[in-house]
């Protein structure tokens, strides 16, 4: 038998990234703790002998964790870095046109090409853009255009790399029956999000004061690799936070299950 050690032990819940549910291990637990109980009737009735007899009926279950207080904020939401570009500078009179390319990059980690259109005809300088846009919004990179305030369009980012991309630049090489229109243009205003919540002990206080029911994973394994997983859904029940002379402020948790526990076991 394989021997449960206490850093194998996760206590998780269930949260969404923005686009699917996934679980999160949360807190800084030095003990997790698990019960489960059966209440039972008693069966035994004049002349079933001197021991009694009972059916089990109502199932419940409970846990309880303890640990350090972190004072963590809630997941914000990320901003996408934009590039903004005053198409002005393109005449309107050098439309209509027999040859006008567009091709843009973005330098990231290497170089992304979000627009190719090779030498076409365009009536107007908004059919231009509009190609532009359609083939940024095409691209399949992640990287989406639309029409700004005024004689402007702007490039929003990847979804996902918020800050991280603030100050690269995007390459236009725009060309209008044989004139060239270079431009660079650095993203800005990105703004990183971070998932999961922080799960500090804000996050259990607004659990107890809303009533909000959670979806919990209690997951262990042992030293050869067998695995035992409990899923459930549940409320916090209490908490309780200890401040002491050691500097260091502790809380404890308990929670109460709500409806079927799922258990699943076997081999990682």
């Amino acid at each position: 038998m394989g021997l449960v050690r206490g850093e194998d032990v996760l206590l998780s819940v269930l949260q969404n990234n923005g686009s699917e549910d996934i679980h999160v291990p949360f807190g800084c637990a030095r003990s997790v703790t698990f019960d489960v109980s059966t209440d039972f009737i008693e069966t035994s009735v004049t002349g079933t002998g001197a021991f009694k007899t009972f059916l089990p009926t109502g199932k419940q279950f409970s846990g309880n964790i303890e640990g350090l207080v972190f004072l963590n904020t809630p997941a914000g939401s990320e901003i996408r870095a934009t590039v903004t570009l005053d198409y002005t500078t393109i005449p309107e009179a050098s439309f209509p046109n027999f040859a006008s390319s567009a091709y843009i990059n973005v330098d990231f980690g290497g170089i992304i090409n979000i627009c190719t259109i090779n030498a076409d005809t365009f009536l107007t300088r908004g059919d231009y853009i509009n190609a532009i846009i359609a083939a940024i919004n095409a691209s399949g990179t992640g990287y989406t255009a639309e029409f700004g305030a005024g004689n402007t369009f702007i490039i929003r980012a990847d979804p996902g790399l918020g800050d991280t991309i603030n100050g690269s630049d995007c390459t236009f090489d725009l060309t209008v029956d044989g004139d060239n229109y270079p431009f660079i243009i650095p993203f800005e205003g990105g703004v990183t999000s971070y998932f999961p919540t922080k799960l500090g002990i804000g996050w259990f206080y607004e659990n107890i004061i809303n009533g909000q029911q959670i979806n919990l994973r209690y997951y262990e394994v042992d030293d050869e690799n067998h695995f035992l997983q409990k899923d459930c859904l549940c409320y916090i029940e209490s908490i309780n936070e200890t401040s002491s002379f050691d500097n260091m402020v502790t809380f404890s948790a308990s929670f109460k299950g709500n409806g079927v526990l799922n258990i699943s076991y076997g081999e990682i």
